[in-house]
């Protein structure tokens, strides 16, 4: 599995401290900065590999992120936020785009017609040359796009966290990012994610402009003139090695069988020193009271797009919820072949490609399982790996909401319940592991309980 990680540094640096207008702002007693721009270099290992740049006019923010990594396609973003210029400073309209490789995909938010107070919005995503329309969910207001500086003027304790808003294109609504107050002194400010082992850490200066922002020892974000931030050489790309993998002291056989499996993690990570996996096991945040979250449309999932509605036609819903879910596995199994290392980057070139490696599949399954009702999500983490030495690889798989309950499923391998090698990880422990140098981290394992039947 290739995960797409760029949108995780997207989302830092897009859904980050920006510069505020002057005249009109709604919160003075921020330190404010006229219309300008402000200009970053984007860098890799210490390879610069791109910019991004900031800006303000009137009240529209905007924002373009141009890189290429050496190990991955070219990325371009833009983004464009319009506030209106008179209280309460509401978002007007956005746009939004990003091409990463040959894939485009963008989102324009429009106000729903006869709504003047621009508070509810539709949405229209083109993907490559497809086009779908939906709803946009939620509002925003300028002042709540500063609202990590509001926070940091009150002085915080060292440790507090806060929560704040920003435009989820992605996701198609108002979501939230958490921030942690990590260091303070007479220059300027240390955040970071409110997890205590969070991948990205951001530095801000006295008057809340970001002048360094560090992703997971990856990539490094630093405020430069235009002149440094723009690459004068395009890193050359290099070719896709084998799969990164992360080797088991012994082999396990008929993993399928397994009831438990206990690991212990050998070298320096952010995964916890032991870890029980069981058939079916659930990520973190599993415990989400909310599955209507996970059945939007979504910049990555085209639910309502003409080609999954047809597809869904053949796939004759029972009613039953649980029966349905686990029977869209295999159903998502066939319209496939898996193909290593040949990501199809989205799910309609998948469909017309007819292959796509384990992302692939998974997203599927998520558009499939939400175009049908059922709330799901594509779940990113590790799984055993049987060919050559003993390991485990980098894996896409699914959890779906069934009778009152989250469920795991993987519909690349064919599995209405995945095994006990499935282990799911967060953003900030995929991040550390994709940074680990060659047997750097490892696994033992500890304990093996099988059970008779096959699952």
């Amino acid at each position: 599995m290739r995960r797409v990680f760029w949108p995780l540094l997207i989302l830092a640096l897009v859904g980050g401290y920006m510069l505020v207008p002057e005249t009109g702002a709604p919160s003075p007693n921020i330190a404010h900065h006229s219309d300008g721009e402000s200009w970053y270099r984007i860098e890799q290992n210490g390879q610069h590999i791109g910019y991004m740049r900031n800006a303000v006019r009137d009240f529209a923010l905007t924002t373009e992120i141009n890189y290429h990594p050496p190990d991955a396609p070219a990325v371009i973003i833009n983004q464009q936020l319009h506030f209106a210029p008179t209280t309460p400073w509401l978002l007007r309209r956005a746009a939004y785009s990003q091409r990463i490789g040959e894939q485009y995909s963008a989102v324009s938010l429009q106000p729903d017609k006869g709504d003047e107070d621009a508070s509810t919005y539709s949405a229209m995503i083109m993907r490559n040359s497809s086009v779908s329309h939906t709803r946009f969910k939620g509002s925003l207001q300028l002042e709540e796009m500063y609202a990590v500086e509001s926070w940091l003027q009150s002085e915080p304790q060292l440790g507090s966290t806060l929560s704040a808003p920003y435009v989820d294109f992605e996701k198609l609504q108002i979501s939230r990012r958490q921030h942690r107050l990590l260091a303070r002194d007479e220059h300027g400010y240390d955040l970071t994610g409110a997890h205590a082992k969070s991948a990205t850490q951001t530095r801000l200066d006295r008057d809340y402009l970001a002048t360094k922002l560090t992703m997971a020892g990856r990539y490094d974000v630093t405020l430069s003139s235009r002149d440094e931030a723009v690459p004068v050489v395009i890193p050359k790309a290099v070719a896709v090695g084998t799969t990164q993998k992360f080797a088991l002291d012994i082999a396990l056989v008929k993993r399928q069988q397994l009831a438990e499996l206990k690991l212990q993690v050998i070298g320096d990570s952010t995964l916890p020193n032991t870890i029980v996996g069981r058939p079916g096991t659930l990520s973190a945040s599993s415990t989400n009271p909310m599955p209507e979250t996970y059945l939007a449309e979504h910049i990555d999932f085209p639910i309502q797009h003409p080609k999954i509605r047809k597809l869904l036609q053949r796939f004759a819903l029972s009613g039953d919820d649980l029966a349905d879910a686990q029977r869209l596995v295999a159903f998502t199994h066939s319209q496939l072949s898996y193909a290593e290392q040949q990501h199809a980057d989205t799910v309609l070139t998948a469909l017309a490609e007819r292959r796509g490696e384990c992302t692939d599949f998974a997203d599927l399954y998520t558009t499939l399982a939400r175009s049908a009702g059922l709330p799901a999500r594509t779940i990113y983490g590790l799984a055993y790996d049987a060919s050559g030495a003993p390991g485990f690889r980098f894996h896409a798989w699914n959890e779906v909401y069934a009778e009152g309950s989250w469920r795991s499923v993987d519909p690349t391998w064919n599995q209405t319940i995945t095994d006990a090698t499935h282990i799911p990880l967060n953003d900030d422990q995929h991040a550390d592991l994709l940074r680990a140098r060659v047997n750097q981290v490892s696994f033992r394992v500890t304990g093996t309980r099988y059970q008779r039947a096959t699952l």
